[in-house]
């Protein structure tokens, strides 16, 4: 018997992985990724195949009106139309999108990319969040003939072995005796007591040093790039070891990019080069925002007191 399957859920949830099942099972594939058009028209070419097999489609369907025009077919035809509902929350499809880029660009994309790019699979940030504004959840009272929600797990790769501590830069390694919260020269440094001690004890113990900051004062006009990058290199020579650093220039409002705490990139693009696991790593912060950023990207956290007290 005929049937439709609807696979739903954020952008980067994890849908293509359950298609492919589907394929294998001789379904069809309707995706406007692939084939361009609208919804309606997925519709249309629904109508068609229909007349000789099952249909599976694994667009985002957000809410009701997306999901309309698909299921009238189903009734039409007087065949069943099954929901895949991949519960995948907006933080582990945030995380998805970031690895996807980097494995697929080597590098996480900036806010300029996404003008030029040209590919559905790599998206700006703002597409998540408007998936979470105008989502509804789906009922059978729809027209479904079943709802199957499928929790996301994620799974990493045996090559995932390496383990790290990812330090913020300003309140946690540094203060600046400048007029802003963060040094924009060198001469503004001052390096927080104990720091060389401790670290210099974790990578004798194996660990990578790697250091997440936001440098939003770069948008604002309040500090050069150039500055930045002397006072991290800086701020290393006065640790005297070498940390890897990465850091987001940009300011919200708006949201541009997935460089900025809380979001994940600067630990996807961590995870991805140096092939972390991120159960063995540890975020160290003094914020909110490192916390946050530490949860999404499933690294331990630890708050700057207690790391180095």
């Amino acid at each position: 018997m005929s049937e439709i399957v609807i696979i739903m859920g954020y952008n980067a949830a994890g849908k293509s992985t359950y298609v492919e099942d589907f394929v294998k099972q001789g379904y069809k594939r309707l995706n406007r990724d692939i084939s361009g058009g609208t919804i309606d028209d997925l519709a249309k070419n629904a109508d068609i195949v229909l007349t000789h097999g099952s249909v599976v489609l694994d667009n985002t369907y957000p809410n009701i009106d997306s999901r309309k025009s698909i299921i009238a077919v189903g009734k039409k035809h007087n065949v069943p139309v099954r929901c895949l509902w991949l519960t995948t929350s907006f933080e582990d499809a945030q995380l998805n999108a970031c690895l996807r880029m980097v494995r697929k660009t080597g590098k996480l994309l900036q806010p300029e990319d996404f003008k030029t790019i040209n590919d559905p699979n790599l998206f700006p940030p703002v597409a998540l969040f408007h998936y979470r504004k105008i989502f509804q959840e789906p009922t059978k009272k729809e027209g479904f003939d079943s709802i199957e929600k499928i929790p996301f797990v994620r799974k990493w790769g045996k090559e995932y072995t390496n383990k790290a501590i990812i330090l913020d830069y300003d309140g946690t390694l540094r203060l600046s005796t400048g007029e802003q919260q963060y040094p924009s020269a060198t001469s503004e440094i001052r390096i927080l007591p104990g720091r060389k001690e401790v670290l210099k004890k974790w990578k004798y113990d194996g660990y990578l040093l790697l250091g997440a900051s936001n440098q939003s004062g770069i948008a604002r006009g309040s500090v050069t790039d150039k500055a930045v990058k002397e006072c991290f290199e800086h701020t290393n020579k006065m640790l005297e070891m070498q940390i890897e650093y990465q850091y987001c220039p940009h300011r919200i409002p708006p949201v541009s990019c997935y460089c900025r705490k809380p979001h994940p990139g600067i630990g996807a693009l961590f995870i991805e080069k140096y092939k972390l696991n991120p159960s063995l790593c540890t975020m160290v912060g003094d914020m909110k925002t490192d916390e946050t950023f530490a949860e999404r990207c499933g690294f331990n956290y630890v708050d700057v007191n207690e790391f180095f007290k």
